[in-house]
């Protein structure tokens, strides 16, 4: 089966809180543009993340009001219509 992410498609809006402080958070992208090949940039996935996990795709969410990037897991829609 084939996967699309709602994000990445412009098919959700994100509506997500900063864990640290409540306020609005800004999608910066999918963290693989941050991680990829050529990127400086080097992620240690650990447990509590969803990389291990099928079927999500993982974004950036940035706060500016406390500075802080975190990774949000958005989960991926089949091409016939299922969440």
């Amino acid at each position: 089966m084939s996967y699309i992410c709602p994000l990445c498609n412009g098919l959700v809006v994100p509506e997500q809180a900063c864990p640290h402080c409540l306020q609005g958070v800004l999608e910066c992208g999918k963290l693989d543009d941050y991680t990829g090949p050529y990127s400086p940039y080097v992620f240690q996935p650990s447990s509590d993340t969803a990389d291990e996990v099928e079927n999500v795709c993982n974004h950036v969410m940035y706060c500016h009001h406390c500075q802080t990037s975190t990774p949000w897991p958005v989960s991926l829609w089949d091409l016939s219509g299922n969440l």
